[in-house]
């Protein structure tokens, strides 16, 4: 070693023991195990679907008993939901539509007895989607009196007039019992909203052009007024006709 030339030696590993093997566990499913396990016998077999089910009945013995539930007799007389849901539809909207009107703040006599009529009216209509319609037609003229109070004599009779038309269009083709009924209450409440003027409803009457205007879709030769689609509006003081009645003949 005194050589610097000279390399230490490299160090000898020692060789492994071939006599110390470590075994490892034989792989699942492999020749090993299936050469070491036998198969089960039929016997063995056997035993082993009676002990699985011995053991389930085991389990269902151990639950306890489902308590016993006495449940009521139904009675003879009807519950409130049973009661709610045999009503009719249309009743159903003649009380809300009653209750609606009843809702309202009026003051005027003239406004109370327009809605006593129409409570009246309301529920003699058989027929839900009437009553819907009639709802929409007359909520949207009662009460109206406020809403015009800071317009012209001209403005007020404006918009009186058409309202009266949309009111009456929106019953186009609609025939119950109290139409005509339902008809006058309104020409009489817009009369006396209007104060100057007077609405009049001539469902029935012969046509004359002096005081009807035939509307679109009219027979030319109708000889009397089938539907009302606009009132007549004459003048109070002078009892002259301001507008004619657009009405469908």
């Amino acid at each position: 070693m005194s050589d610097n030339n000279e390399l230490f030696p490299f160090p000898t590993v020692p060789e492994p023991d071939k006599t110390d093997k470590q075994t490892l566990p034989a792989f699942p499913g492999s020749a090993g195990i299936a050469a070491s396990e036998a198969p089960l016998s039929a016997e063995e077999l056997r035993e082993i679907r009676i002990l699985l089910a011995n053991q389930r009945v085991a389990q269902k013995e151990s639950l306890p008993p489902l308590p016993s539930v006495d449940l009521p007799l139904p009675t003879s007389a009807p519950s409130a939901a049973e009661s709610q849901s045999s009503v009719k539809p249309e009743k159903i909207l003649q009380q809300q539509f009653v209750a609606h009107l009843e809702s309202l703040q009026l003051t005027e006599p003239f406004e109370l007895e327009a809605r006593r009529q129409l409570s009246e009216i309301i529920v003699t209509i058989a027929d839900a989607r009437m009553v819907t319609r009639v709802w929409s037609a007359t909520s949207s003229i009662l009460p109206i009196k406020s809403s015009l109070r800071h317009g012209t004599p001209d403005q007020k009779l404006f918009a009186l007039i058409m309202l009266g038309e949309r009111f009456l269009q929106s019953l186009s083709g609609m025939s119950f019992t109290d139409r005509k009924r339902l008809l006058k209450a309104v020409a009489r409440y817009l009369s006396e909203v209007s104060e100057t003027c007077s609405f009049i409803q001539m469902e029935g009457e012969p046509f004359n052009p002096q005081y009807h205007e035939r509307a679109p879709g009219s027979m030319p030769s109708g000889k009397s007024v089938r539907e009302m689609h606009g009132f007549l509006v004459t003048s109070r003081s002078s009892n002259q006709v301001v507008k004619t009645a657009l009405v469908l003949t």
